[in-house]
């Protein structure tokens, strides 16, 4: 829960030493509209984008290999996914 409800988280830009992004990390920011995931993240947790309504855009790497129960959940702007 690093950023939960973070109303005035916009943009992420995942750092590339990060290889896990936990649960419930990114919950409820209601204004994040975009998140570029690097290369070396292996897992998104359980809802750690649960509920994102802004979210339209993520970048999810190759290297991801678990994605986790309601990771993106609600989040109905999403319309980009590469």
């Amino acid at each position: 829960e690093t950023f939960f409800e973070c109303s005035s988280l916009k943009d992420i830009v995942i750092p590339k030493t990060i290889t896990k992004i936990g649960e419930s990390a990114f919950k409820r920011c209601s204004s994040l509209t975009n998140v570029i995931i690097p290369n070396g993240v292996t897992e998104i947790a359980s809802e750690a984008f649960k509920r994102c309504s802004s979210l339209t855009n993520i970048t999810i790497p190759n290297s991801v290999i678990i994605i986790g129960e309601k990771a993106f959940s609600y989040c109905e702007a999403l319309i980009n996914i590469s």
